[in-house]
């Protein structure tokens, strides 16, 4: 599993596709509502960070495409103190390079049979070239509200030609957890089969999520381990699964 028991790696990896992800979250938003004559020229987008920028690119459908609006945010993601470039450009090389593997990871979620669908699902393609290494992951994201999917994500690493090196399925299965804003429920967990820490997909879903519910902590709970995210500090830290079990149990004698 690539940088997937690296904990310094998980966060730097899931702290990026967070960016990338709250760009394209931002950047369509924007596109829809003040360009939506340009919308319809687009061929898709992708989202990257430069320079302390995060920047969405939308690109026309053409076999050698251009951009048609690229959103740059700062790491408030604030609209107001949106950079916005609609004059049609070629990608730069690092752009290329993005397409390029989104393109591929595209074609492979079309081919490879262990990417697995479900109702009331979309994936997510989300391109990353961390330390030189290009690769693109996975998401499951939901078509209704108030739900947070853990799970059914992948990741694909390539070659330095762009061709697909692995496909690697992260969690064994899919967990949807509701959440209400109104709810007095504070923590929530998912959990994995084998014997792994959090991911940096649940990182990044955790931190695009959590601000919307009343999580104060999130448990990614193995045989062994047990990962806790605090939702307010954007960081976790690992435990003994027994230990944490103990504290459950004395915390349920202390209210009996």
């Amino acid at each position: 599993m690539f940088s997937q028991h690296n904990e310094k790696e998980i966060m730097e990896q899931g702290r990026l596709l967070y960016k990338s992800e709250k760009a394209s979250w931002q950047g369509t938003d924007m596109f829809l509502d003040r360009f939506p004559e340009k919308s319809k020229l687009a061929g898709g987008y992708f989202s990257y960070t430069e320079n302390d920028r995060n920047i969405c690119v939308f690109y026309d459908r053409d076999t050698v495409p251009k951009t048609v609006a690229v959103f740059s945010f700062d790491d408030t993601y604030l609209s107001v103190r949106a950079q916005i470039d609609t004059v049609a450009r070629e990608f730069s090389d690092y752009e290329k390079d993005l397409y390029s593997i989104r393109k591929e990871a595209m074609s492979e979620l079309n081919r490879n049979p262990v990417f697995e669908f479900y109702s009331y699902t979309s994936f997510n393609p989300v391109p990353l070239i961390y330390k030189e290494k290009k690769m693109v992951y996975f998401f499951t994201g939901p078509k209704k509200g108030n739900v947070v999917i853990f799970g059914n994500d992948y990741l694909i690493t390539f070659n330095d030609d762009n061709t697909v090196e692995n496909v690697e399925k992260l969690h064994s299965s899919m967990t949807p957890v509701n959440y209400s804003s109104n709810s007095s429920e504070t923590n929530s967990l998912h959990t994995h089969t084998e014997d792994d820490i959090i991911t940096a997909t649940d990182v990044c879903v955790l931190m695009l999520y959590s601000p919307y519910t009343n999580w104060e902590k999130h448990y990614v709970l193995s045989k062994t381990k047990v990962s806790v995210w605090d939702c307010f500090k954007n960081e976790f830290y690992i435990i003994d699964r027994s230990a944490w079990e103990k504290g459950l149990n004395a915390a349920k004698q202390n209210k009996e």
